[in-house]
C-alpha cells in the first residue's frame, strides 16, 4: 500500500517485486540476470527478467540488466543491438583481478595413489594465507559427507524409495537422506541385496571437507555454511558476521557464498570440485559451470592484498573450466553460442518443456508418447519435436517424470497448437502435465 500510494518510491525485494505498483516508473534493476531462481517453477511460469523487460517496454523506462557473467539470451540480444551495452572494465577501487590456477586432480591423484579432496598446492596456499592472518573460502557445490552408500561386495547403492537418485550420508546426525523430497532414515544395519553388513562411503560434500580442513589446520577457526546449518533462525546473518570479523579464518560453502559477498581479507578461494555441474544432462551445463566459477573467483582479493583462486578439476581441458580460469567471457560465449546454434538450442530457438508426471510409470510414458505424436502432427516441419522420453530425474516423490521438449524459432508458432492440445488432451486422473514455456530447468 505504501508503494500504490507513492510513499515509497524504491522498492527492493525478490523475484515477484517486479509486479510492485509503483507509478510514474523510471528504472528498473536485475542484479545476476543469469540467476535461475528469476524463473517461477510453479504456475505461472514467468521468468522475472523476462517480465522486467516487457513492463520497462510499457512503462517506457530503462531497464539495467547487471552481471559479471550474462546470460547467453542477454548477450544474444547485446549483438542483434536489441540491448545496449554498458561495461564496468575495472573492479571497485581499482582492486587487481585474482590470479587463478587449474591443478590438475589426475596427477593428485596418480601421485597419491588414490583420489584427493585437497591437492597439495591448495594445503600450501591455504597454510600461507593463514600464517600472514588472511582469511580463506572453499567452495563444493555439493552438501552433506558422502553421496552415496556402496555395498563393496555387490555394489548396491542406497537409494531413496521415492524418488530416482541415491541418498547422501550426514554425518552431523549419522543419517542418508533424499535431496530431492526430503526423506531421512537411520544408515541400514546390513546391505538390502546381499546382507552384508559392511557399507563404504562415496563422493565428497562440504561435510567431509570440514572434517579434513579441521584435521589439516587444528588451530583455525573453520565454518562451515550450506542449507543444513543456515535452517536456524539469523544463522546465515550470525556466519557472514563472523567471517567478516575475522571470528572465523576458513569459510567452507556452497553456492551460498558464491555470490555477492564482499570480504577485503579474503586472499585466497580454493574450488575444491570445478567438475560437479559439468556432466548433469542440461544443454545449459557449461554455461552454469563458467558462471558459478567466474563468480565464485570474484570473491577473493576485493581488499588491499591481491588475491588468487585455486581451481581443481578433472577435466581442466573442459572449454568452460578454461575460460573461466581466464576470466574470458567472449571467449567462452562464441565457443557456446557456436554449439548451441548448430543444435537449436536458446537463445536461437525458444524451448517449451512439456512435462508429465503420475504414480503408474505406463500410463505417464504413454500420455508423453500420444503429446509427441499429436505435435508433431499439428506443428510445422521446422519446429523440432523430441521423442517421449524419461526426465533427468527420471522419479522424485513418487511420481514417474516423462517430457517432451519442443524447440522452435518463435513461440506465437507453437503457441496455437500447444493450447488446442491442452484444452483437448483428455488425460487420466493419475497424470498431470506441465507446460513450461521457455524453460529454465530440465530436470
Amino acid at each position: 500500500y505504501r508503494i500504490r500510494k507513492g510513499e515509497a518510491p524504491i522498492v527492493v525485494g525478490a523475484r515477484s517485486a517486479v509486479f510492485a505498483p509503483v507509478h510514474n516508473l523510471g528504472l528498473i534493476v536485475v542484479d545476476e540476470e543469469p540467476e535461475p531462481s528469476y524463473k517461477q517453477e510453479e504456475s505461472p511460469r514467468y521468468h522475472a527478467r523476462d517480465v522486467a523487460v516487457m513492463r520497462g517496454n510499457m512503462a517506457r523506462c530503462a531497464v539495467l540488466l547487471c552481471s559479471a557473467t550474462p546470460s547467453l539470451e542477454s548477450w544474444t540480444n547485446v549483438k542483434r543491438s536489441k540491448y545496449k551495452l554498458a561495461v564496468l572494465p575495472r573492479r571497485a577501487d581499482d582492486r587487481q583481478m585474482p590470479a587463478m590456477r587449474v591443478v590438475d586432480m589426475r596427477i593428485e591423484a596418480e601421485r597419491a595413489g588414490h583420489a584427493c579432496v585437497f591437492s597439495k598446492e591448495l594445503l600450501d596456499a591455504m597454510h600461507k594465507r593463514l600464517e600472514k592472518g588472511e582469511q580463506v573460502m572453499l567452495f563444493l557445490n555439493r552438501r552433506g559427507f558422502a553421496t552415496s552408500l556402496l555395498c563393496p561386495f555387490c555394489g548396491h547403492v542406497e537409494t531413496c524409495p521415492q524418488c530416482s537418485v541415491s541418498c547422501t550420508y550426514h554425518k552431523t546426525d549419522d543419517t542418508i537422506r533424499c535431496h530431492v523430497c526430503g526423506r531421512t532414515r537411520k544408515i541400514p544395519a546390513k546391505c538390502p541385496q546381499c546382507g552384508d553388513p559392511r557399507f563404504r562411503m562415496a563422493g565428497i560434500g562440504t561435510q567431509r571437507v570440514e572434517q579434513i580442513v579441521r584435521k589439516c589446520f587444528p588451530k583455525a577457526q573453520i565454518q562451515r555454511m550450506d542449507a543444513d546449518v543456515t535452517h536456524a533462525k539469523d544463522a546465515y546473518a550470525r556466519i557472514l558476521g563472523d567471517f567478516r570479523v575475522g571470528k572465523t579464518d576458513i569459510l567452507i560453502g556452497t553456492q551460498m557464498i558464491a555470490k555477492g559477498l564482499h570480504f577485503p581479507n579474503v586472499t585466497l578461494v580454493g574450488i575444491v570440485y570445478a567438475d560437479l555441474s559439468l556432466y548433469v544432462p542440461d544443454f545449459r551445463a557449461g554455461e552454469r559451470t563458467f558462471q558459478l566459477l567466474a563468480q565464485v573467483a570474484g570473491r577473493a582479493g576485493r581488499g588491499d592484498v591481491a588475491g588468487e583462486v585455486i581451481v581443481q578439476t578433472y577435466t581442466p581441458a573442459h572449454p568452460a573450466v578454461r575460460a573461466a580460469v581466464k576470466l574470458d567471457y567472449d571467449g567462452f560465449s562464441t565457443a557456446e553460442l557456436a554449439s548451441r546454434r548448430e543444435l537449436s538450442y536458446p537463445p536461437f530457438a525458444h524451448l517449451v518443456h512439456l512435462g508429465f508426471r503420475g504414480r503408474s510409470e505406463r500410463q505417464t510414458a504413454f500420455c508423453a508418447e500420444q503429446a509427441s505424436k499429436t505435435l508433431k502432427t499439428a506443428l510445422p516441419s521446422h519446429v523440432i519435436v523430441s521423442e517421449a522420453v524419461p526426465a533427468p530425474l527420471a522419479r522424485a516423490k513418487g511420481l514417474y517424470r516423462y517430457q517432451v521438449l519442443l524447440r522452435g524459432r518463435s513461440v506465437r508458432e507453437m503457441a496455437g497448437a500447444l493450447r488446442r492440445y491442452a484444452a483437448n488432451a483428455r488425460l487420466p486422473s493419475a497424470v498431470r502435465m506441465i507446460l513450461d514455456v521457455d524453460a529454465v530447468n530440465m530436470t
